[in-house]
């Protein structure tokens, strides 16, 4: 089976060299952690003894690769932490709030459970803890995830207005049609008339292109102005001594 993103990170994690002195230190503290009663000082302590950014990232590494999971950014943007002491998730989460994350907070199944669920803050923290290149892969499939959204509402968005062209360039058909029947379609002014059949010939444009196909051009609301009369006039004629203008 293939491993979890979640796994990914903590094998990279596990594999990371830490190069400085004093981030092995801090390393060494790390491994005498737990999260049960009154390891919350110990916690602290380790905290206050870091000496560089690269110390805090390593242990903030210990307490993902300890009480940690990420989501796949394919399905989702969530990273827990999830301790069995209150008095430590709540030590937990002032460190790393001090180091610029702020988790929120939450009880499952009993258990104190920090959280993050920005997809930025995601990946800043991954890069913090050394998981770089995942770090990268989360934001890539975050960035894929929103341009294929934003594709589709734009899709969305064309099929509307399609649509609704479509129909009003039927209603426009209909209309002339109803005119032409009646004998009034020809005493319609030459404008109404050359709008209504660009209409006719031209279902799909929108009301600026077809005002572009006059000569001369008209603008948009020009165009919409002779459409309505048209309308108007069909309507007219459904009642008697209805009038073209």
């Amino acid at each position: 089976m293939e491993p979890s993103f979640s796994q990914k990170v903590k094998t990279t994690l596990a594999e990371a060299e830490i190069k400085k002195k004093c981030c092995r230190h801090t390393a060494d503290d790390c491994a005498a952690l737990g999260d049960e009663d009154h390891a919350a000082a110990a916690l602290e302590e380790v905290f206050r003894r870091c000496r560089c950014e690269g110390c805090r990232g390593v242990l903030l590494r210990t307490l993902f690769l300890r009480w940690g999971s990420v989501s796949d950014p394919a399905k989702s943007y969530q990273l827990d932490l999830a301790f069995h002491d209150g008095e430590f998730a709540r030590t937990a989460a002032q460190i790393l709030a001090e180091c610029g994350f702020f988790f929120g907070e939450a009880h499952r199944r009993g258990r104190p459970v920090l959280t993050l669920r920005a997809a930025e803050t995601i990946g800043d923290f991954l890069a913090f803890i050394g998981a770089t290149g995942e770090a990268f892969d989360f934001m890539n499939v975050k960035i894929e995830r929103e341009f294929r959204g934003n594709v589709n509402r734009q899709v969305n968005f064309d099929t509307a207005n399609i649509a609704k062209q479509l129909a009003a360039a039927e209603k426009v058909a209909h209309a002339a049609a109803k005119l032409r029947a009646s004998g009034r379609y020809d005493r319609l002014p030459a404008e109404v008339r050359a709008a209504a059949e660009a209409r006719e010939a031209n279902p799909q444009l929108t009301l600026e292109d077809l005002g572009k196909l006059s000569d001369p051009p008209v603008s948009k609301s020009g165009m919409r102005h002779r459409l309505e009369r048209l309308l108007e006039a069909a309507r007219c004629d459904d009642g008697p001594g209805g009038q073209t203008e």
